[in-house]
This record gives structure tokens, C-alpha cells and sequence, in this order.
């Protein structure tokens, strides 16, 4: 099969976006992927994004989105147009759609809030997203999301214990290799008090760092600021830092 002629944008990808490949040899070069392999994997993009659609149209949402997620992840990495990139966005959320999360749709479609597609999608979920939020306790717990790339979602849990609130933390910074060799991973967990939305967690001992993080958290989402500190002990660039979407209770 002559993958160029049955997949027209993946022709246009290797005639327009060539000199981006060339800019990112120097990176393969560095990690052991040759410019063929790193060409390879970037002509799949359109098979990820026809199986996740072969999926999708037999209603099994849950297979065409690991297939998305992984049009998602070579998109970023091959460094496609950000019309692309969202593209695969919001095929991960329409997926999310018809399983009824509309908290985690929302979050996928407002990693580029500004594309049109996105910008179409959320104003059709509009209604869905706010019947979702009013449904949502005004307690902490809960799930909270913050995009790190390559289809991974830093994640905050908070559930009770006793009076007060268990925290657990899994972090991600997904760098230009992340789809080759996995990201940088970091995570914690603690007991904190929460009181009226607000937190705060000091991280302490050798392998912990010495990071201060504050927590302000309401009904739809969290802002966590690192306040103190240099060292997290986490991997390379993972923060806990940023604003994250609540898509679970």
C-alpha cells in the first residue's frame, strides 16, 4: 500500500513540514532514532487518527480514544501545526462526549481553547458541562486534571480521611522524546486540612525537596502555587504547579 496516496495529509505533513523534521534531527541524533524511524513514525499519524475513526462510528469509544491519544502524541512530538494538534484534541474529547463525561471533554478541548474546532465543540457541550458542574459537591473531593502532553494528565485525587482530606499527586513533563522513551514522571501524597478551599502542603526529607504548595480549590478547579522552595524531587521540568480541571467526583 502506497501510504502517500491513500493519506493526503500525511503528503502534505512530509512536503511542508520537512524542514521541521530536519530541525529535529539534531534531537533523534542525541537519543539514537534516525531521521527514518523519526519519518516513520510520523507517517502513522493518519493511521492513528482512521482507526480511532473506524472505532468511533461502531461506537467504541473507549478503543477509538487510545487510538486518538495516539494521533495526539505523535502530533506533538512530530511538531505538527497546531490545527493538527487540536484536531486529535478534540477527537480524544468527542469521545469522551458520547460516554456522557463532559468534564473530561472539557478539559481535552481546553488545552487550545482558541481553535475553532474547540471553540465549536465546547459551545455544543455547553449546557452538558454546566448540569455536570451543578451536580458536582462544594466538597474538595475529587478528581483534578492539568495537561502535560503526550495525551498524560497531571492529576490531583482528594478524597477524606477522618477530617481531613488524603492528597495523591502523579505528575508528568512529556519532553520532545516522551513518545519514544516516556516522560518525567514525579508524585506525592499527603494528609492535609483543607479549610474553606484553601491548603497548604510543605514538602520535607532528603527525598522529597523542599517545595511549599499552595492550594486554592473550588467547585470546577484548582490553582496550586509553589510558593518556597527550588527542589520538589521530582523528575526533570514535573511540577505540581498550575491550574487544573476538576473532571471527576
Amino acid at each position: 500500500m502506497d501510504i502517500k496516496r491513500f493519506y493526503p495529509s500525511v503528503r502534505r505533513f512530509i512536503q511542508m513540514d520537512a524542514a521541521i523534521l530536519l530541525l529535529m534531527t539534531p534531537f533523534f541524533a542525541q537519543a539514537d532514532i534516525t531521521e527514518e524511524q523519526a519519518m516513520a513514525n510520523c507517517l502513522k499519524i493518519s493511521e492513528y487518527s482512521a482507526e480511532g475513526g473506524k472505532y468511533y462510528k461502531l461506537k467504541q469509544y473507549a478503543k477509538a480514544r487510545k487510538q486518538y491519544e495516539q494521533q495526539v502524541g505523535w502530533s506533538e512530538s512530530c511538531q505538527l501545526d497546531e490545527q493538527k494538534i487540536a484536531l486529535a484534541y478534540n477527537n480524544v474529547a468527542l469521545t469522551y462526549v458520547h460516554e456522557g463525561n463532559y468534564l473530561k471533554a472539557r478539559a481535552w478541548l481546553s488545552i487550545l481553547p482558541n481553535d475553532k474546532k474547540s471553540i465549536f465543540n465546547l459551545g455544543k457541550i455547553s449546557d452538558d458541562v454546566k448540569n455536570a458542574l451543578e451536580k458536582l459537591p462544594n466538597q474538595s473531593e475529587g478528581q483534578y486534571w492539568q495537561y502535560a502532553g503526550a495525551a498524560l494528565w497531571k492529576s490531583m485525587t482528594i478524597k477524606p480521611q477522618g477530617r481531613k482530606y488524603r492528597v495523591d499527586f502523579q505528575g508528568y513533563y512529556a519532553g520532545l522524546m516522551a513518545m519514544y522513551y516516556g516522560p518525567n514522571i514525579g508524585e506525592f501524597s499527603t494528609v492535609l486540612e483543607i479549610d474553606n478551599g484553601k491548603a497548604n502542603y510543605t514538602m520535607s526529607g532528603e527525598d522529597e525537596g523542599d517545595c511549599v504548595y499552595d492550594f486554592d480549590i473550588k467547585k470546577e478547579r484548582m490553582t496550586v502555587k509553589r510558593t518556597a522552595g527550588e527542589w520538589c524531587g521530582f523528575g526533570h521540568n514535573v511540577g505540581a504547579e498550575g491550574i487544573y480541571h476538576r473532571v471527576e467526583f
